[in-house]
C-alpha cells in the first residue's frame, strides 16, 4: 500500500478549497507491526576457571511493556475495550518520567469512555464520562479526537464536552486529581471582536503548563477556526481564519497546533489568495513565519504536493511532518526541518533498517522534545512486513515488529488499523498494537523504554 493513510486526498492540505479535518480512515487495509532493535549490550569477559553459567551476562531487559490491554480491569470500574474512536487514532503521550496518558473506550462500566494516567506502574482515572465537570455539569465525552496531552510534571490537558453546565465544550487540565478550566465555550475570544469560543480540539501542553489549542469560534452567524495559547493564565490568539498569512494570502482553515517548551507553536493551514495553497507555519513570540509550503522543492527530489495536518515540534524548533510528493518516484516521505534545511527521514521505496524497503507510512510522525522522531511504516522484503521506527542522532532504527515479546512474555500479534505512535524523552515511544496470549488477541498500548546507557 502506498501513501500516508491519514493524509488521503480528502485531508486538510489536499487543496486550497478544503476544510480542516482529520482523515476518517486509511486508504486501504493498513496492517502494520513493529520490531525492536537490540540494545547491543556486550557481556562481561569470562573469568578464568569460572563456569560459563556463572559468568554469562544476563540478557538485556525486554524494552516493551504493556501499559493497558483490552479486557483488563480498568480503574474506576469496568474493563478496557478500545484505545481510540472508530478510525480516529488517539496517541498516548509519554513524558520524561515514563508517565503515559491515554484514552480508552470502556465496557461493563457506567462511563463509556475515560482518560487515564499510568504512573509508576499504577493507573489512575484522569476524567471519565459522567464525572463532574469543573464549574458544574457532567463530562459527556472527549470530542471526536480524544487525544490527551502530557507534560513533564504529569499534568494532562484535554478537550471535553459537557452536559448541564455553563458551557458545552471546554479545554481542561488535570494535575494530581485537580481539574481546571483553560477555555470554555461561550466565553469571549480575545483579539477577535464579537467572537466567542464554540468548540475545541486536541490541546497541547508544555512543561511550564501553558496550553495551546484549536478552536472553532462563532462570529455572528459564521464560524471560523483559530489557534490560541493560554500562557501563564492569559489567552492569546496565534492565528485565525481570515488573518493575513506570511508571504501573502489569508488563512482559510487551520489544523491542531504543536507546542514546544520554548513557547513556539507550529501548525498546518490552508491559504487563499496567495501563491501557495497550503503550508506549515511557526509562531515565535507573536512573529509568524512560513516554514514549508506546498509546491516547495523536497530534499532529494520532487516537490511537496500535500502536507500532513499533524506536525511535531521539538525544543530546538525543528518541525516534523509527512508529505505526499510529486515529480519524483518516491510518492511520500517523512521530513524534519533542521537549521536552515529540511532533512528527509524516510521515503517510499528507500531502504528500511532491518532490511526491505518502505512501502507505506502509518499515522503522522511524532517528535519528542529532545528531537527524536517516531513513525510507523509497512515494509516489503527484509525482516518483517512492517515496523515502528525512530530517528535521532544515532540514525534510523526499527524498534518493534510482530512476534516480538513484551515483558510479561506475551507477543505482538498485529498492529491495529490506523494505529497511533507517540515519541517521548529518553528514547521512550508508545504505540498501539495487538497482543497474542494463547488463542486470543487483545488490543493494547505498549511502551518502548530501552535501558539507559
Amino acid at each position: 500500500m502506498a501513501g500516508f493513510s491519514p493524509w488521503s486526498a480528502s485531508g486538510l492540505l489536499a487543496g486550497a478549497g478544503q476544510r480542516v479535518t482529520v482523515a476518517a480512515g486509511a486508504l486501504g487495509c493498513l496492517w502494520l507491526a513493529v520490531l525492536w532493535a537490540s540494545l547491543g549490550v556486550a557481556p562481561p569477559a569470562t573469568q578464568p576457571g569460572a563456569a560459563p553459567s556463572e559468568t554469562a551476562a544476563p540478557p538485556p531487559p525486554v524494552p516493551l511493556h504493556a501499559i493497558a490491554v483490552a479486557a483488563a480491569p480498568a480503574p474506576g470500574g469496568g474493563q478496557f475495550d478500545r484505545f481510540g474512536i472508530e478510525m480516529q487514532p488517539a496517541p498516548a503521550p509519554v513524558n520524561a518520567g515514563g508517565d503515559v496518558a491515554f484514552f480508552a473506550r470502556l465496557m461493563r462500566s457506567a462511563a463509556g469512555e475515560a482518560l487515564f494516567l499510568s504512573h509508576d506502574g499504577k493507573t489512575v482515572v484522569v476524567a471519565a464520562g459522567g464525572g463532574p465537570a469543573p464549574g458544574g455539569g457532567t463530562l459527556s465525552g472527549f470530542t471526536e479526537h480524544p487525544a490527551p496531552a502530557l507534560n513533564k510534571a504529569g499534568t494532562v490537558a484535554f478537550a471535553a464536552t459537557i452536559d448541564d453546565g455553563r458551557s458545552t465544550d471546554a479545554v481542561l487540565t488535570w494535575t494530581r486529581g485537580k481539574t481546571a478550566v483553560v477555555a470554555q465555550s461561550g466565553a469571549k475570544a480575545p483579539d477577535m471582536p464579537g467572537g466567542v469560543f464554540f468548540d475545541f480540539s486536541r490541546p497541547v501542553i508544555d512543561d511550564a503548563g501553558d496550553v495551546a489549542f484549536l478552536t472553532t469560534m462563532r462570529h455572528g452567524h459564521e464560524t471560523q477556526d483559530a489557534i490560541y495559547i493560554n500562557a501563564k493564565g492569559r489567552l492569546t490568539k496565534i492565528a485565525a481564519a481570515g488573518d493575513a498569512a506570511p508571504d501573502g494570502g489569508v488563512f482559510s482553515a487551520l489544523a491542531a497546533p504543536a507546542l514546544n517548551n520554548k513557547g513556539v507553536v507550529a501548525f498546518a493551514a490552508l491559504v487563499e489568495q496567495g501563491q501557495r495553497p497550503a503550508g506549515l507555519f511557526v509562531a515565535t513570540e507573536g512573529a509568524l513565519r512560513r516554514a514549508i509550503a506546498a509546491g516547495d522543492a523536497a530534499p532529494e527530489g520532487g516537490i511537496y504536493s500535500r502536507l500532513s495536518e499533524t506536525v511535531g515540534i521539538d525544543d530546538a524548533g525543528h518541525v516534523a511532518f509527512g508529505a505526499f510528493l510529486a515529480q519524483t518516484t518516491s510518492r511520500a516521505g517523512i521530513f524534519i526541518t533542521g537549521d536552515n534545511e529540511v532533512r528527509r527521514v524516510a521515503a517510499l521505496g528507500t531502504a528500511a533498517p532491518g532490511g526491505g524497503t518502505f512501502v507505506s507510512f502509518g499515522d503522522a510522525p511524532s517528535l519528542a522534545p529532545d528531537g527524536r522522531l517516531a513513525f510507523i511504516a509497512a515494509i516489503e522484503g527484509g525482516n518483517g512486513s512492517s515496523g515502528a521506527f525512530t530517528y535521532g542522532p544515532d540514525g534510523l532504527a526499527r524498534i518493534a515488529t510482530v512476534g516480538d515479546g513484551i515483558a510479561d512474555a506475551r507477543r505482538i500479534a498485529y498492529f491495529p488499523l490506523n494505529a497511533a505512535i507517540a515519541a517521548g524523552a529518553g528514547r521512550r515511544v508508545t504505540f498501539h498494537a495487538g497482543l497474542k496470549s494463547g488463542d486470543d488477541n487483545s488490543d493494547a498500548i505498549l511502551l518502548f523504554a530501552p535501558a539507559t546507557r
